[in-house]
């Protein structure tokens, strides 16, 4: 039944091919801050515009007792419209505008972050897919082998050249390969079943084989250029300083308009106008306390700047030596020990054909073969998710 629902789920995402772009563009948390993007445009919009004006309708001196409908019994009886508009300070609406625009570019720099860290869950796990079947390809491979060496041994055996325990051995190392295969084949379905988080189509990639990168220096300048996460929090640092900019303002008045229009029946209609605005009395418990508040959130916003520069330079140093030392392994073994491997399986198998050598030697020479080109997958692996760890802290991924 597990086979049937993952080769299901395998089909789902052979059928069709898709890029990487694609998927990150489409995710469900990458659309989610786009359109909140799109709400902090409007609302620039409506911070810069003026509040609605206010239409009131009022009846004066109403005598509930004697004739309460009839406004010609005293001079001020009147029935009144009125209209009155705020004027906020043109300076304050212009700051409140360039506070939402400086939340939208900093929330369009964390949007390219959340995409590249997708994208770079998504290469993990797509390169260690890619590092399962590579190396059920190889257990295949001496699958097969192992077969021939059991039918070579089950003939040495019967013109008694070789003790049964030694075709015991080799059935064993037999069923060994099959126990790593089942393994590494439940590991790839919880690879695929994560995989289905991104995308069920089918994504084509293929990892680069280990060589040289640039410096460190090199990279930990790009890093403080152009990281998304520390050009977000340098959008927050000026939305501070916007900030602290509108609560000075607060220091001056704001104005409201008004006028209005009295009827009254029997006497001389009137009409009133006038302005009001406030008067910064309070100023000490006020005004100025939301200076300084905003004067410490700058603060602490530039302490976390400083935090992230320094986590993000360790991290790219983390991946940086990393990345080396999976090139530097990568050529020994590749470069030596594969060949050394495979010279002394050679050598050895030759012997044991002619009795010289037991089947345990042959498998412990098979086994070594093994090891080592398994652990050039594993290298060709580590580089690249660290390389692409790199791509990531320095903005470049793709």
């Amino acid at each position: 039944m597990r086979f049937i629902i993952f080769s299901f789920l395998l089909l789902h995402i052979v059928a069709f091919s898709q890029s990487i772009e694609e998927i990150i563009e489409n995710h469900p948390k990458i659309r989610a801050i786009q359109e909140k993007l799109k709400s902090y445009e409007n609302r620039a919009i409506y911070e810069k515009s003026l509040p609605d004006p206010v239409l009131s309708i009022s009846v004066k001196d109403i005598h509930f007792s004697y004739q309460p409908f009839d406004r010609g019994l005293e001079p001020m009886q009147a029935v009144e419209i009125g209209i009155s508009q705020f004027f906020p300070l043109p300076k304050k609406r212009e700051k409140r505008e360039q506070i939402f625009l400086k939340k939208k570019d900093a929330l369009y720099y964390k949007l390219i972050s959340e995409k590249q860290q997708l994208m770079y869950s998504l290469y993990t796990t797509l390169y260690k897919i890619w590092e399962i079947q590579e190396k059920l390809k190889i257990i295949d491979e001496y699958k097969k082998l192992a077969k021939d060496l059991i039918k070579l041994t089950d003939t040495l055996y019967s013109v008694g050249k070789v003790s049964q325990s030694e075709v015991f051995d080799i059935q064993y190392f037999y069923s060994n390969l099959i126990e790593r295969e089942i393994f590494l084949k439940g590991k790839k379905d919880e690879l695929l079943a994560t995989l289905l988080y991104f995308s069920k189509k089918k994504i084509d990639i293929k990892p680069e084989l280990p060589a040289d990168i640039e410096s460190l220096d090199s990279l930990i300048k790009k890093a403080s250029k152009n990281n998304p996460y520390l050009l977000s929090i340098k959008e927050k640092i000026k939305l501070e300083d916007y900030k602290i900019k509108l609560a000075k303002l607060d220091y001056k008045p704001d104005f409201r308009f008004f006028g209005s229009y009295s009827y009254r029946d029997g006497f001389r209609d009137y009409i009133s106008v006038g302005v009001s605005f406030n008067i910064p009395l309070w100023k000490k418990n006020r005004q100025d306390k939301k200076v300084i508040e905003q004067l410490y959130l700058k603060q602490e916003t530039e302490k976390i700047y400083t935090d992230a520069v320094q986590k993000i330079k360790s991290e790219i140093q983390e991946s940086f030596y990393k990345a080396v030392s999976h090139k530097e392994v990568y050529h020994l073994l590749k470069d030596t020990m594969l060949v050394q491997t495979e010279a002394v399986y050679g050598s050895i198998i030759s012997e044991y054909q002619v009795g010289k050598k037991n089947i345990f030697d042959v498998i412990k020479a098979i086994n070594q073969i093994l090891s080592v080109k398994m652990k050039i997958i594993e290298e060709i692996t580590g580089y690249n998710i660290a390389v692409k760890d790199i791509e990531r802290l320095t903005g470049e991924i793709r």
